[in-house]
């Protein structure tokens, strides 16, 4: 797995890992798709947890840039 992944690319890559971090977190599914898409920020704690659960293959500041990115979109 490259190195680079946004969270959405690395929940596209293979069925089921939505539902496997939802679970892992104790989360709904559609809290870790709206992290994903920028639409809502992760807690420091939590992003440190996704990133130790994709294996590193998706970094904390990566999480914390998707929601920045969408952030600063106009309306």
């Amino acid at each position: 797995m490259a190195e680079g992944y946004t969270l959405r690319q690395w929940l596209d890559e293979k069925r089921g890992r939505v539902k496997f971090l939802a679970d892992q977190l104790q989360k709904h599914y559609s809290w870790v798709s709206q992290i994903a898409n920028g639409n809502r920020k992760a807690p420091l704690d939590t992003a440190i947890k996704i990133s130790e659960l994709t294996g590193n293959a998706v970094s904390v500041e990566s999480i914390a840039k998707a929601y920045k990115n969408k952030s600063s979109l106009p309306n």
